[in-house]
């Protein structure tokens, strides 16, 4: 109960007690006799339950309740009126408001039943047992029943105001956890954007990076051959150098189409084998030999052609301005289980792999794809690359 319910009860409670004090001693006189002594006792205990037993020992509260009820019937025995009642109407109340049910239930059957027996016992120990007298009893009963269904009611509103002050509670940590789970998404959103931002310039890096090599290392080895050629082959020059200027304006175009789009120009405008080979073109006339072994047919999930378009580019790109390899094999075979990738050169090798943009591309490239991936030197000279995919399912 609240403090403004208790003090309510209480205020009654102690009402009723001087109530039955002064009528009594008003019938019976000041002497601390007869029924005053239980009187007394009763009103003491339930001091003391009250402001003691309730708060350090509550397991004894309980008990109490049926040892002043026992102590009532004494008074009512031992007064002889209807005065008693009173009391046993106050320890109904407090019982069915202030403690756990049924014990309220159990109190107000054992007065409802003894109420009318001891008074009837106390009447006929003074010769005054008529029907009379145990009308007034009986009438007494009545408010019995009155005071417990009063006492019900007021429990019944208590234990719903705490229900919802419960709910209200609970309603309140709710929305505090929501505005903290709230706040946290925010904090993961702007997380994940920002992982995000990040992963698409590693991407563009990546696209730029392996467009601008490829074409760039192609310039390079055309204008190398054109200035050998220059003095004993002129015509041939010429070729190498409008064969750079060519090779510069297709990097530019597809810088410009990296920004732009996702997928290469290449695999735009002709399917992937076709585009693969085109790497060899490039290169056409330089004095570097590529082969092709690829299986006839190569059906590819449209979401592997361009990351292994860029691995072989990146790889044809390393063999040549890095381990100045003059031939270079690739070899691209699938079945049901999945497809394998090996790109090998006859360059010179490498003692230890520091990997550079390119290679660390071809690696990210591969963890987008969900492939295994192993680079490192040929036992017969030069570098190879080997990245292994599983069909997706």
């Amino acid at each position: 109960m609240d403090q403004k319910t208790t003090f309510i009860l209480n205020l009654c409670k102690y009402g009723g007690y001087i109530a039955v004090l002064w009528v009594a001693t008003s019938q019976a006189g000041f002497a601390i006799t007869g029924p005053i002594i239980p009187l007394l006792i009763v009103f003491s205990l339930d001091s003391i339950r009250t402001y003691y037993l309730d708060t350090k020992f509550p397991s004894f509260s309980i008990a109490s309740l049926y040892l002043q009820l026992l102590l009532i019937f004494v008074f009512i025995y031992e007064d002889g009126t209807p005065l008693g009642g009173i009391l046993l109407v106050i320890l109904i109340a407090e019982s069915l408001l202030a403690y756990p049910r049924p014990n309220g239930d159990y109190i107000f059957l054992t007065a409802v039943i003894g109420f009318p027996a001891v008074s009837a016992a106390g009447l006929f120990s003074r010769s005054a047992l008529n029907w009379e007298n145990m009308a007034g009893v009986l009438i007494n009963c009545i408010f019995f029943l009155f005071a417990y269904a009063v006492s019900y009611m007021a429990r019944r509103q208590l234990e719903e105001k705490e229900r919802a002050e419960k709910a209200l509670e609970q309603l309140d940590r709710s929305r505090a956890d929501l505005e903290k789970a709230y706040h946290k998404l925010m904090e993961v959103s702007r997380e994940r954007e920002q992982l995000a931002v990040l992963e698409e310039r590693s991407r563009l890096a990546r696209e730029l990076h392996d467009t601008l090599a490829h074409t760039l290392t192609a310039v390079i080895v055309s204008l190398e051959a054109g200035k050998k050629l220059i003095d004993s082959k002129p015509d041939r020059a010429l070729a190498e150098i409008m064969k750079s200027q060519e090779q510069a304006r297709k990097g530019l175009d597809e810088v410009r189409h990296t920004v732009k789009a996702l997928r290469l120009g290449d695999l735009d405008n002709m399917d992937f084998t076709s585009a693969i080979k085109g790497l060899a073109r490039d290169y056409a006339g330089s004095g570097f030999d590529i082969h092709f072994d690829l299986s006839e047919r190569l059906d590819l999930p449209s979401s592997w052609q361009t990351n292994l378009f860029r691995v072989i580019q990146e790889s044809i790109t390393n063999s040549i301005r890095h381990g100045e390899a003059g031939m270079i094999k690739v070899s691209l075979h699938g079945n049901k289980k999945g497809l394998l990738l090996e790109i090998e050169d006859n360059g010179k090798g490498c003692g230890e792999i520091v990997e550079g943009h390119g290679l660390l591309g071809i690696r990210e490239r591969a963890a987008a794809l969900g492939g295994r991936l192993s680079f490192g030197c040929r036992e017969a000279g030069g570098f190879i690359v080997r990245l292994a995919l599983e069909e997706p399912a």
